[in-house]
């Protein structure tokens, strides 16, 4: 166990049915003249059995008199604690023996494990056993003190590389119940009654949810210690049939350690709709890099801890904190902060499921994509509110929250990194930015914060854990995190850039301020991991293809590839220097055009290389456009689902049907509650979005000239296992569709359930719905591709698997089709960490940025004879064309502020007039020319002020730019960075009212790069879609 590396998790699976019977019989003795703390006469607890001996028929205290016997069976027992944690003895090993030759422990740690044991067998379908259990251990050290119980392993326990085991014995156990310690002032305290408490109120739980939230009776609780003899029994059973092995901690504390760490890279590929990760780990003196060190990234369900996620995951994210146990209950125990998880946050199949299980009446309580909201910085109205994620104690805040707002403002932003970019960034600001959070009223932009704080918390977890280290070289090497690389995608801003940058930074400080990393100088966690934001994705996918090539498929010849792919090109002036002697000579241009949820992104660029073994890259073109997969989802749940559920309404009689779906799903009315919009945006996320996301997946499996359409039962898309609602419907909470179908027998309709729909699996539909978001953008695209005179056009992203998208984008005849590689059917070997289920092809094109970033990093210097220059991957501003945007992504000639400016020129002088009457959006495109889809970047409002309505329109504005040319000696990646930032940086520099009034104060610029009008959020969001 590697101290100080967050909590761990050892999981043992068990088979119940196959376990040895085990019973164990309780005594309940009076002792008369005895009297408690409380005055009443005492009662004692005793074994009616033989510890030492089981079978044996001669217990230590044969039952007498009135005595109150009864027995606890391992099912009763294990019922008890099904699905909650509970503290157990994990003790240290003390030297020697015992006059049995068993071993001695010490009376501790007794507040650093716990433990949850859930059925897997019909929750899950786990077919090697029919529970699990899972050990969470808390690997923080803390100092003993004098007179004061052994709460939790200490730093000499890790110096001495102490070790400690799950103890079941009856006398290790009761010393695990009770230890009386003696309290100057207050005589003899048991140490223990927090965990007295803890395993009460489990049995008053268990037993009120026996009687269905019943009030509770006397005789429900028949004998004064049920709880202990149950806690007892469930002990020694699960020590009967898990074997817990000896957990001994590793050295990381002492000067002189033996064992030194292992560095681990953490790279994240952060999407709009999906995010993925690997891990990178560079063994001491390995000289080469071995591709297969890396580690896909796994998530942790922190309320179902048996589930664990490997595939890439949905980046919505929800307000919820990690619960192990009673927290109210466990501060007792004198380690206040025992089981800490330093995240606001769940995020991925998680935090889906615990949306769904929301009411609707409480506050906002996630986002759909926190990376969709970079742009907004301002404090939102109504208060965030975390939800718990199980049915416990309510009143109190949970720790996570209480300890956070010393470290943030009131806008969400890290306190320390505020400082960090106010003296980096030249940023002004507000004294009242720099107090402490008052409010939880944070920006949804800071959301990207909380997010990377849970996704960098989970991967240090897990580099760390047992588990993992086992399977890997130097098991017994703690694991240091050193480096979190994130790809940007090309559609960045390069202003959204900086902010991303920035709340990198900012998660990996607020995460070691909570967990107290920080104080002292020793440790695996004394320095934080640098932060690396300089690649684009689709430059990662591009090095993805060209290793996959040349190193694996060609032997190592770059040489090769360019030869049989590439032509003749002039080296540009900024790349070094080439070696051969003409003035031409071989290269290989390559574009890549990738769709992800919320942006479509084209990379074109040209590779040199010298010696057969170094590439030099040049970048040509990049663009970004905001239309992408989720346009997609959007339209075919318009066109494809909508329609359908409109035709069984009719069948069910429901006059109006379409006028009624429009009432319920077009847009908010004044008569809608909270509940309602929340059901609302649930029966879209967890009804509508799971059926178009299986049409979609269902023509990603047909051939590319299928023309065939299946009928299928909205039912049949949904994963029942067997389950379905009381109505016989899809197996979603039934307040959920209750929000379509409650009202509609009041409307004169009959029955009605969604799994009777038809729902038309449909090629032809499917096309024409991606042939209606993407025609335009593809036909910007090819345009580009086919002007550059591209060598070959990679396909990526995850709506690239479908054959109506490849199709569309051949049909524009960029280049020759063989040229065009969709990285769905692209081979590679066993070097790709994300195989598909063939071992031979990328299953997932999402994967592809993450492995890209990945081999960037490497590549640098560790891959032999493969050296990628990276350092000439620069993002140069693609704004030359700005003005007032009509729409969300067209941008007439007519309403042009800017035009032909070069943003990369630091002298470029850029200012500009205009009339405002009302609020506008202003967004750039990169060409001249009015078809070219362009890209939104500010909002000009007013500030809403008494003073801003009495100002007569029109308001003359002038903005211009704010442009930071960095000084010589800050020629570094961050300086940089600024400096190009403020290249797409614009201010009102002067605005007068229709009476020559300045009116400059009341005039807010702000980025807004959202691709629709915003108002209360994206449309997964809102639940908020078109019905014409």
């Amino acid at each position: 166990m590697v101290p100080d590396s967050g909590l761990q998790f050892v999981e043992f699976g068990f088979d119940f049915d196959a376990s040895p019977r085990l019973t164990r019989s309780f005594i309940e003795r009076v002792s008369p003249g005895e009297t408690g703390s409380d005055g009443k006469t005492l009662i004692r607890l005793l074994p009616n059995w033989n510890d030492d001996d089981p079978d044996s028929d001669q217990p230590p205290y044969p039952p007498s008199g009135d005595d109150v016997v009864y027995d606890i069976a391992k099912s009763r027992a294990l019922e008890t604690f099904l699905d909650r944690w509970v503290p157990v003895p994990f003790f240290k090993i003390e030297p020697g023996k015992d006059s049995l030759g068993n071993e001695i422990y010490a009376q501790g740690p007794t507040d650093w494990v716990r433990v949850r044991v859930t059925e897997t067998r019909n929750a899950h379908g786990d077919r090697k056993g029919t529970h699990r259990a899972i050990f969470a251990f808390d690997s923080s050290l803390a100092p003993r003190k004098t007179n004061r119980p052994y709460l939790a392993p200490c730093p000499e326990d890790a110096m001495r590389t102490e070790s400690f085991r799950f103890v079941s014995q009856l006398p290790d156990v009761i010393s695990f119940l009770s230890h009386k310690v003696d309290v100057p002032g207050q005589g003899p305290v048991d140490a223990q009654k927090w965990l007295d408490d803890w395993l009460r109120d489990i049995l008053h739980s268990f037993k009120k949810l026996q009687r269905k939230g019943k009030e509770l009776r006397p005789d429900d609780f028949p004998f004064q210690f049920e709880h202990l003899a149950r806690y007892i029994t469930f002990v020694q059973f699960l020590a009967s049939v898990i074997k817990p092995v000896r957990v001994t901690l590793i050295d990381t504390v002492s000067d002189n350690r033996n064992v030194h760490p292992v560095d681990v890279d953490l790279v994240l590929d952060i999407g709009n709709s999906r995010s993925c990760g690997l891990l990178i780990q560079s063994f001491p003196d390995d000289v080469n890099v071995d591709l297969n060190n890396s580690v896909v990234l796994e998530l942790r369900d922190l309320s179902k801890p048996e589930l664990v996620y490997r595939d890439p995951f949905e980046s919505q994210c929800e307000l919820v904190a990690g619960e192990f146990g009673a927290e109210d209950i466990a501060r007792r125990s004198g380690r206040p902060r025992a089981f800490f998880w330093p995240s606001l946050l769940r995020i991925g199949p998680e935090a889906s499921r615990l949306r769904g299980e929301s009411e609707g009446t409480e506050a906002a309580t996630g986002l759909s994509s926190p990376k969709r909201y970079l742009w907004s910085s301002d404090p939102v109205l109504q208060e965030w509110k975390f939800r718990s994620a199980s049915a416990g104690h309510a009143g109190t805040e949970p720790l996570i929250e209480r300890s956070m707002y010393r470290f943030i403002n009131d806008r969400g932003d890290v306190l320390e990194q505020l400082e960090s970019d106010r003296r980096q960034f030249r940023l002004k600001v507000k004294e009242s930015e720099l107090q402490t959070a008052s409010r939880f009223c944070f920006s949804r932009s800071s959301f990207f914060t909380f997010m990377l704080v849970e996704i960098i918390a989970q991967a240090m977890s897990m580099m760390n854990n047992p588990g993992t280290r086992r399977e890997r070289r130097l098991k017994d090497s703690p694991r240091r995190l050193r480096r979190i690389i994130l790809t940007i995608p090309s559609a960045t801003p390069i202003q959204e850039q900086r902010i991303l940058r920035s709340r990198a930074e900012a998660a990996v400080k607020l995460l070691w301020s909570l967990s107290g990393w920080g104080d002292s100088d020793s440790g695996i966690n004394s320095q934080r991991p640098e932060i690396h934001c300089s690649w684009d994705e689709a430059s990662s996918v591009h090095l993805v293809y060209l290793y996959g090539e040349a190193v694996h498929k060609l032997g190592g010849s770059i040489r090769t590839l360019f030869d049989m792919l590439g032509k003749d090109r002039e080296r540009p002036k900024a790349l070094p220097a080439s070696k051969a002697k003409e003035k031409l000579e071989r290269s290989l241009r390559v574009a890549s055009v990738d769709v992800g949820g919320g942006t479509t992104d084209l990379m074109v660029t040209t590779y040199f290389q010298t010696d057969n073994v170094a590439l030099f890259p040049d970048q040509n073109f990049r663009e970004g456009f905001r239309i992408a997969g989720d346009d997609l989802l959007k339209v075919v749940i318009e066109r494809l689902v909508i329609p359908r559920l409109e035709e069984g309404l009719a069948q069910a009689g429901l006059p109006n049907a379409r006028n009624y779906l429009k009432d319920r799903f077009a847009g908010d009315n004044p008569n809608m509650s909270e509940q309602e919009k929340h059901l609302r945006r649930q029966f879209v996320l967890q009804v509508l979005q799971p059926i178009a996301i299986a049409v979609l997946s269902e023509c990603e499996a047909m051939p590319a000239t299928s023309r065939k359409t299946e009928i299928r039962k909205a039912g049949s898309f949904f994963e029942t296992g067997g389950r379905t609602t009381a109505g016989g419907d899809i197996p979603v909470d039934a307040r959920i569709l209750g929000y379509l179908k409650d009202s509609i027998g009041a409307l004169g309709a009959g029955e009605f359930t969604v799994s009777d729909c038809d729902i038309a699996v449909d090629p032809l539909a499917v096309e024409e719905c991606v042939l209606s978001i993407f025609d335009g953008v593809f036909d910007n695209i090819a345009e580009a591709i086919n002007h550059l005179d591209a060598d070959v056009v990679l396909l990526t992203g995850r709506p690239m698997r479908l054959p109506q998208m490849i199709s569309l984008f051949m049909n524009k005849m960029s280049v020759r089709p063989d040229r065009v590689i969709p990285i769905k059917d692209y081979r590679v070997g066993t070097w790709y960490p994300f195989r598909g289920v063939s071992n031979t092809h990328i299953d997932d094109p999402k994967t592809t940025a993450v492995v890209g970033a990945m081999l960037c990093a490497l590549a640098e210097r560790q891959i032999t004879n493969f050296t990628l220059y990276s350092q000439y991957l620069r993002m140069k501003s693609t704004a030359r064309y700005i003005g007032r945007l009509q729409g969300s992504s067209v941008l007439p000639d007519e309403t042009l502020l800017f035009s032909d400016i070069d943003l990369d020129a630091a002298t470029a002088e850029a200012e500009a007039e205009f009339d405002y009457h009302s609020p506008l959006r202003i967004g750039f495109r990169q060409l001249p020319l009015e078809r070219w889809v362009a890209t939104p970047l500010y909002k000009l409002t007013t500030a809403q002020t008494r003073s801003a309505r009495s100002v007569r329109k029109p308001v003359r504005v002038t903005i211009a730019r704010n442009v930071q040319v960095p000084e010589d000696d800050e020629a570094n990646e961050i300086a940089l960075l600024t400096s190009e930032a403020t290249r797409e940086e614009f201010v009102v520099q002067d605005a007068e009212d229709a009476d020559g009034s300045p009116v400059k104060r009341i005039m807010e610029l702000k980025l807004d790069t959202l691709a629709v009008e915003a108002g209360d959020g994206y449309w997964l969001d809102t639940g908020i879609i078109s019905i014409q």
